[in-house]
């Protein structure tokens, strides 16, 4: 990027391994209104720590993956220098991907309450807990699990699907509840539309839970209760034009690979 022209802000975590001529900062707020985009060196985790940094900036983010899956930061380090001529030449598109607004007496009020993946709420010891779930003010019956994840369409690729939940296209206007590990034979995961209002009160018989906002975790005491929300903003993350949804399941989790099948 110095090669290029590119003035370049770097994060005070890291700055001092860098040149001199990088300037250091720790918020957003920090930074000048002319930021051309945020970019994210690492895996994905990185990328949705990156996504809450940039906030309600305006500013979309591009992932370059030095990590190992890179489902979400999908430009591999080798094409870094061309990712970086196609910001230059406007040769991307952008993006927007539903963020969840997450609010309790567990966060602290400097915390960003912003998650694109998903919340979890889980158990931290090995009997299951208790989640008793309401949607715009209606009562479920309660979820006896090891937890429960409310996800967005970005993280229906996560964890979600790890539990047994629905893969569902970013665009989709949608939020996906998903238990982890019920106990109950008739409990499935649940997708409903992205204006719902969810909240969510774990219920332990010792030791509390942890409530994890993707890869922020917090300790809970039984009777806490979780609200979440749409957030008012969306997530802006740049992609090349090469990359698609489904040409990253192919590429990233192997979506559709037999050997019956011609390659995507």
């Amino acid at each position: 990027m110095h090669q290029r022209g590119i003035h370049v802000y770097v994060h005070k975590s890291f700055a001092d391994c860098l040149p001199d001529t990088t300037v250091p900062y720790d918020t957003f707020t920090k930074l000048p209104d002319n930021i051309y985009c945020l970019m994210s060196l690492g895996g994905d985790g990185t990328l949705l720590d990156s996504v809450c940094l940039a906030g309600n900036s305006d500013t979309p983010v591009l992932g370059i993956n030095t990590g190992r899956l890179g489902f979400l930061s999908s430009v591999p380090l080798s094409d870094a220098g061309n990712a970086v001529d196609a910001l230059l030449n406007n040769d991307y598109r952008i993006e927007e991907r539903l963020l969840l607004h997450v609010s309790g007496k567990f966060l602290p009020t400097d915390d960003s309450p912003y998650t694109l993946n998903d919340v979890g709420i889980q158990r931290r010891y090995p009997s299951m807990i208790s989640l008793r779930l309401t949607i715009n003010k209606e009562t479920l019956p309660d979820y006896w699990a090891d937890g429960l994840l409310v996800a967005t369409p970005t993280g229906s690729t996560a964890y979600s699907m790890s539990a047994g939940g629905p893969i569902v296209s970013p665009d989709s206007q949608s939020i996906l509840i998903t238990p982890i590990a019920s106990h109950n034979l008739n409990i499935r995961p649940l997708v409903i539309a992205d204006d719902s209002e969810v909240n969510v009160q774990v219920i332990t018989r010792k030791g509390g839970a942890v409530v994890s906002l993707d890869t922020r975790m917090y300790d809970v005491p039984s009777g806490t209760v979780v609200h979440i929300r749409k957030a008012d903003f969306k997530a802006k993350i740049i992609r090349l034009h090469q990359n698609s949804f489904f040409t990253t399941l192919h590429e990233k989790l192997l979506w559709g690979s037999d050997k019956r099948n011609t390659p995507l």
